[in-house]
């Protein structure tokens, strides 16, 4: 049985060339970082790449980018949530059968939310 080199313990991809072994090692692109992360993930790094280049820059280099935009985006949905929950509790509609006045509540409550979100978590360093 062969002994696994130190590239394949830690699955990390190598080719070879003239008989030598080269680990390939890449950086991700940025739109390979961006997968998934979510509206206000997406607006968190471009506030971040505007406001804050070099700790953008950072978070690039060693990866975490992506991560931490996903955390952004999961703290903003959540907060979201309960911000429009509360201010829909205290505001119920004069009319429960009223589609058009739920709809412009629910509205109302999901664009002061989102203010409040984008104030408090997305317009910050993290």
């Amino acid at each position: 049985m062969r002994k696994q080199t130190i590239f394949e313990k830690l699955e990390i991809e190598y080719q070879e060339i003239d008989g030598i072994f080269y680990p390939v090692l890449s950086v991700p692109t940025e739109e390979e970082q961006l997968k998934d992360v979510g509206k206000y993930g997406r607006m968190w790094i471009g506030h971040l790449k505007s406001i804050y280049p070099i700790r953008y820059r950072s978070l690039v280099r060693f990866g975490e980018l992506n991560s931490k935009a996903m955390e952004v985006n999961e703290v903003a949905y959540d907060l979201l949530d309960d911000i429009e929950s509360g201010w829909l509790q205290k505001h119920k509609p004069q009319n429960a059968n009223s589609f058009i006045e739920q709809l412009h509540l629910r509205n109302q409550a999901r664009m002061m939310a989102e203010e409040m979100v984008l104030h408090d978590v997305v317009y910050q360093f993290h």
